[in-house]
């Protein structure tokens, strides 16, 4: 049996580009890594109601998330026991029961089978329906209106997975007393590249922005000198290591000036942080931040706006991104309108960020997939052994550039590779 975790050379702070380009790694992955971690599937804003669902991906595994007549969200297999196909065909919507389009047997929002066609005749009445529901996913747990959910029955709990990383999403998520909504609508595109490539990118790599955004600097989007590192380092500017590869970017750079609606609503939520987060939180503030929970969830906030992310597998060079828009609860219309329009100008799939990431992504991929060039490994080495533990902030500290967030991705990746498979 192969070593997958001799990929990653910890004392040298390499990994293998077999980690993005073989497929025997991808098809493990999705063994040990999609079926042990928790994996975000929703925003219970958009559930709100008994029957509301919604449609999405854990891993390769297409689910349904449904919430129920007693209000407990619950996340299935999206696959008929009967041969397969899948039950529920639509994106999102509100449904007693979920009709398999092949034979017609239908389920209901706890995933019991409660229809089978011809029961009586063809079956002689002796099918045991209560055997065949739909396959549940056993662990669903929410963090700020966050779904996640897990395939290991054992695992352990969502807030002990995100450990101390809580302390950041909170910087976004906790800001404001009423909390956030999900903005209708998801965007979904194709891009080429691995979906590693884009979970570190967002986890800690700030190196790269002056160089792939320089088009984005030449039109005044971005700081005057070039520089994405911030003026105060360690404090304001840094990225941080959590455990179980989570890992979060900070930096207070000077934004252009935002439209007067959205500035007085951002100095009400600056004051309504006063009472939901602790003093070191309410310092950072509004800054651009930017982060991933292992394996595949992001979440960036930029210019008053918010985005999450997820980063679908889909093979080697190939993955998904869907994205989903957050605000704050309370905020006005007028509010939500600018940063709906701010988001989809940015990091949306004709944002003109998002272009050059998926440019480079793809690049990677082709180009580490050769006989010769896999077999040589790539530098993670930036920073490490320089990091800092700091008493106002929690994981590992180091100003921006560094890729010591980036390679602890690697390192859980490697721990959850090592174990059994599913």
């Amino acid at each position: 049996m192969e070593h997958y975790a001799d990929l990653i050379d910890v004392a040298r702070q390499t990994v293998s580009p077999r980690v993005f380009v073989d497929q025997d790694v991808y098809r493990a992955e999705q063994a040990r890594i999609f079926t042990k971690c928790w994996l975000f599937v929703a925003h219970d804003t958009l559930i709100p109601n008994p029957r509301d669902f919604v449609s999405t991906f854990m891993g390769e595994e297409p689910v349904i998330v449904v919430r129920g007549e007693d209000g407990a969200i619950r996340v299935f297999i999206n696959s008929c026991r009967h041969r397969g196909a899948r039950v529920c065909r639509v994106d999102h919507g509100n449904n007693a029961l979920f009709t398999c389009p092949y034979h017609g047997w239908n389920y209901d929002c706890k995933g019991k089978l409660r229809g089978v066609p011809q029961h009586d005749t063809a079956y002689h009445g002796e099918l045991d329906k209560g055997l065949w529901g739909l396959i549940e996913v056993p662990r669903v747990e929410s963090f700020r209106g966050l779904v996640f959910a897990n395939f290991d029955a054992q695992a352990m709990p969502l807030s002990d997975y995100l450990g101390d990383f809580r302390w950041y999403l909170d910087l976004v998520l906790n800001r404001a007393k009423n909390g956030m909504t999900c903005l209708p609508g998801v965007h979904r595109w194709r891009l080429g590249g691995n979906w590693k490539l884009a979970a570190e990118q967002f986890l800690g790599d700030n190196y790269h922005t002056s160089t792939l955004h320089r088009s984005m600097l030449m039109i005044g989007l971005g700081p005057t000198d070039g520089d994405f590192r911030g003026n105060a380092p360690w404090e304001k500017d840094f990225e941080v290591k959590c455990a179980n590869g989570h890992g979060w970017i900070n930096f207070d750079i000077p934004a252009p000036p935002l439209p007067p609606e959205q500035e007085a609503f951002i100095a009400r939520v600056r004051e309504e942080a006063k009472t939901t987060l602790n003093p070191e939180q309410q310092k950072l503030l509004f800054h651009a931040q930017v982060g991933t929970v292992f394996p595949n969830f992001s979440i960036l906030s930029f210019l008053g706006f918010t985005t999450i992310r997820v980063w679908q597998p889909v093979g080697t060079h190939q993955m998904h991104a869907w994205a989903y828009g957050l605000v704050e609860k309370d905020a006005p219309p007028v509010v939500t309108e600018l940063i709906r329009k701010m988001q989809v100008l940015t990091f949306s799939p004709s944002g003109i960020y998002e272009q050059d990431d998926g440019v480079a992504w793809q690049s990677a991929v082709e180009a580490m997939d050769g006989v010769v060039r896999r077999h040589y490994p790539l530098n993670y080495q930036q920073g490490a052994g320089h990091g800092r533990t700091m008493a106002n902030k929690p994981g590992l500290i180091h100003p921006p550039s560094t890729e010591i967030g980036v390679f602890g991705f690697y390192e859980f990746w490697r721990e959850m590779m090592a174990k059994e498979a599913v």
